[in-house]
């Protein structure tokens, strides 16, 4: 403990900067997620306005996660290569040009085209929303704040999830149904029955998107304007250490079968989560949970995971070297609600509206307060891997099994209730594996014990990580 505190209150070289490089990714994140989160909460005003059915709104969210897997490595490439300046213009102009494209046309032929490939562009982005927060945290940031400016990053994405699924069904009115004798002007049919505020409902819909591309330009502009690389001198003996190549790289990761199993656990709670949130109106629907009810939960959802998240990531910023036994204190908070959600979703408790909002709140925030740690965990683990490389592969198999949920949706069933079972399982599964697994803070000790050695530079560091690194190989070789 003596060291840790040793650690927090050394000096380091850092710069205010490092509070506009929070504020502007956070701020991106956000509006990311906004954007890649429109559809969901929306589905059945928008599957009446445009003739879609559960399907059509399920592969339109899907496109943005086949549009991850795929930009997955060049993502990567250059986030570890180009670095931090030209991965985020390249952001910037794709989220202008995803959601410039979604706001072209209501025709709904023409509609849907672009709206996928708004979707699918966004999807891209993912990419650097979920790998670039551990980089900047640790390229800018000293030990004694990593965690936490990850955290607020991750979680600003999530909050910008949380925003969509309550100001989406704000901004649209629900569909309202009347007979096929009660038409008016601004009807749109679908089978045997007919809104009648369909137009409304697009205007709606449009001034949403018109909002959502007006942010865009501007977070363009700001990122033009002032966006630098890294700072002149690292925040810490860690950040300014050199990293393996991709090759090697990629054989440590092979070859390190703990690392492995924690980005495994990672994908899939992560993944199967954050599909799941996105359809929870349609998978509440049949109980009878409306639309902007829905959207509360997940808005709430998020809202308190991303406040505890914060908080927890303070304490493990505090107390180093505790990530695990806090993700498992996590664990067992997410697989009682879990259970308690799915129990009431499928009738097998009486129904409550208050407990499956508290269930399901309570198991969401636990998950959403979890990102950061996971992907402070991964990183510390995976050193000298470069940040880009080892989040690129973690964020691969989250989609993976992201995708993989999105597939049961095509079951042809007309209730989607079982699928909250899944949370339950995978939570369980997560812990006993989470539990069973050794893990190591390479990254920390080093920069622990360069503390030690007072006036340690460059070439001692790299002797450190070495060693380091090589008593890390042994003991995994060993186990």
């Amino acid at each position: 403990m003596n060291e840790e505190n040793q650690l927090l209150e050394s000096p380091s070289r850092i710069y205010r900067a490092r509070w506009w490089m929070l504020l502007l990714s956070s701020l991106h994140f956000l509006h990311q997620n906004v954007g890649l989160n429109t559809w969901g909460p929306i589905a059945q005003s928008v599957k009446r306005a445009f003739d879609w059915e559960d399907t059509t709104v399920v592969f339109i969210l899907n496109m943005g996660r086949v549009g991850s897997i795929l930009y997955m490595c060049v993502g990567s490439y250059v986030l570890d290569k180009a670095g931090l300046r030209v991965a985020m213009l390249i952001y910037s102009v794709t989220m202008l040009l995803s959601n410039g494209l979604r706001s072209l046309s209501t025709d709904k032929d023409v509609a849907v085209i672009l709206i996928t490939i708004g979707e699918f562009l966004n999807g891209c982005n993912g990419v650097i929303t979920f790998a670039a927060p551990p980089i900047i945290a640790d390229r800018w940031f000293p030990p004694g704040e990593r965690i936490t400016a990850s955290a607020i990053m991750v979680l600003a994405a999530y909050l910008g999830e949380g925003l969509s699924s309550i100001i989406g069904p704000k901004v649209l009115e629900k569909p309202i149904f009347a007979n096929d004798s009660v038409l008016q002007n601004s009807t749109v049919t679908t089978g045997s029955t007919t809104v009648i505020n369909g137009e409304e409902i697009l205007d709606g819909l449009m001034a949403y998107l018109y909002v959502q591309c007006g942010v865009s330009v501007v977070l363009f502009i700001m990122t033009v304007a002032y966006y630098p690389n890294k700072p002149s001198s690292a925040p810490s003996t860690s950040a300014g250490m050199s990293r393996l190549s991709y090759l090697e790289s990629f054989r440590k990761f092979v070859r390190n079968k703990h690392l492995i199993l924690l980005v495994l656990v990672f994908g899939v709670m992560i993944g199967v989560y954050t599909s799941w949130v996105q359809v929870i109106d349609i998978i509440y629907n049949p109980i009878g949970v409306s639309q902007l009810s829905a959207g509360w939960i997940a808005f709430y959802t998020i809202i308190i995971g991303s406040a505890l998240g914060f908080v927890i990531a303070r304490f493990s910023d505090i107390f180093m070297k505790r990530l695990k036994s806090v993700l498992l204190a996590m664990f067992v908070l997410t697989i009682a609600t879990s259970l308690w959600t799915a129990l009431i979703a499928n009738g097998l408790l009486p129904y409550s509206k208050w407990q499956l909002y508290v269930s399901a709140i309570v198991s969401g925030a636990m998950i959403n307060a979890s990102f950061p740690l996971w992907y402070e965990l991964i990183c510390e683990m995976s050193f000298p891997i470069p940040g880009g490389i080892i989040n690129g592969m973690s964020n691969f198999f989250f989609l993976v099994f992201a995708n993989v949920f999105f597939a049961l949706m095509y079951i042809p069933v007309s209730d989607h209730r079982w699928l909250t079972w899944t949370m339950f399982v995978c939570s369980l599964l997560g812990f006993v594996t989470l539990l069973l697994l050794p893990v190591t803070y390479v990254r920390t000790d080093i920069d622990m014990e360069a503390k030690e050695v007072d006036g340690s530079h460059s070439n001692k560091a790299d002797n450190i990580m070495m060693e380091t690194c090589s008593q890390e190989n042994v003991k995994n070789e060993n186990e």
